[in-house]
Parts: C-alpha cells; structure tokens; sequence
C-alpha cells in the first residue's frame, strides 16, 4: 500500500519524509491556491524532497488543454502524474496521453461507474474523493471498497488512490478493506503517529529510570 501526503508545504513534506513512511506527495489547485507559490515550484520542491512520485492536476478544462498542460507537467520533475478530472474531457484526454505514454490517472471520481471507465483506460490511478463522497449523501468509505473490489474482480492494474481523507477512522476501515494507495493531509498523518497514552507511556519509563546515567554511559 502506498502512503502519500496532501499538501503544498515543504515544511510538512520534510517532516512527514523522515517518517520513512511517505510514498509520494499529491496537490490540487485548491491547496497551492492557499500559497504564494507558483504551481511549477510546488511540484518541483515536493520532488525534490520525496523518492516517489508527485501528482499535479491540470486545470484546463477542454481536452486539447488538459493534455497540453499534461505534457508540460513531465518537464517539471521526475515521476510527475498529470490528474485529469472524471470528466467527459477528461475521459478523452486520459485516452490520448495514455495512448503516448504520458503518466496519468482520474481525480473527482464519485463512483464505480468513473472509476471503471478510467481503468479501462489504463489510468495510472483514479481516486475517489471519499470526504466529498460523504459530503454528497453518499457512503465514501463503502464506495471506495466498491471500487478496489471492482478492480481487483477485473485484474485492472490501476491503482485505487483514495483521496479526501478526514480522519483516522476512514484511513484504517480503507487499510482493512486493502486499498491500494491513500492519500493524507499532513494533520491526519500525525494523527496516525500521536497517541495520549503512548506519551504517558514515555514519560512513565523516563521516570522509572530517574536520575540513573543513560545506558550507554554505563
């Protein structure tokens, strides 16, 4: 399973990197939006910062755009993967630069049905927005298993990214449910790793142990 981190923040992408446990880093117009940076530079210090893959989504909405923006994100950095939207555009454009070996995969998809036709498509990826999901009236969580049962049912290679993650809680029902990849903000990263009672344990050796000399003193 792979772990990536949701965010535009080189701070959090370092941070959550020593982890050991980061695959790769996602963004979307809506959190580089919230920078001062170019899209261009966010993309290119992620990569610089992680050994995985960094996904960049297109904003044109045409198909002609998508694929132009596409193509221009592999000069950015290494083991970029262009996001195109579950769009009728969308659509045509994955069938085009996948056709040219362009790395790319379906974000915003909301059901089983987007989800097939982009592995059909030989998607690098679709990622189903399980937040946005709920938001919707839907199950997201129930969705995304549907999809990764689909996928799995069919041998489709394309990787099941779940997306708009909110909590702890979704995170781990999609890791018993054998998602193939999800993807985080840096706060439920750390909330994977805090634990009250971990802390309390820590502080109850610390104080076991006392003013004795640290063990490799000894």
């Amino acid at each position: 399973m792979n772990v990536y981190l949701d965010t535009a923040s080189p701070e959090r992408i370092r941070s959550a990197d020593r982890l050991g446990v980061v695959d790769g880093v996602t963004t979307n117009p809506s959190i580089v939006a919230d920078t001062d940076r170019r899209y261009r530079d966010v993309v290119e210090t992620a990569a610089d910062i992680v050994d995985g893959p960094v996904f960049a989504q297109v904003l044109a909405e045409d198909a002609d755009g998508m694929v132009r923006e596409a193509r221009g994100y592999q000069d950015w950095a290494d083991h970029v993967i262009a996001k195109l939207p579950a769009t009728r555009a969308g659509f045509q454009a994955l069938a085009r630069l996948r056709a040219d070996g362009v790395p790319s995969g379906t974000t915003v998809v909301f059901s089983v049905e987007q989800a097939v036709l982009a592995a059909k498509n030989d998607a690098a990826f679709v990622a189903p927005y399980v937040g946005r999901i709920d938001d919707s009236g839907a199950d997201g969580v129930a969705t995304t298993r549907r999809i990764q049962s689909v996928f799995d049912a069919q041998g489709f290679e394309t990787e099941v990214l779940a997306a708009s993650i909110r909590n702890t809680t979704q995170a781990t029902t999609l890791y018993e449910a054998g998602v193939d990849a999800i993807t985080m903000s840096p706060d439920v990263l750390d909330a994977h790793v805090d634990h009250p009672e971990t802390e309390n344990g820590v502080a109850g050796f610390a104080a076991a142990w006392g003013d004795r000399d640290p063990p490799l003193s000894e």
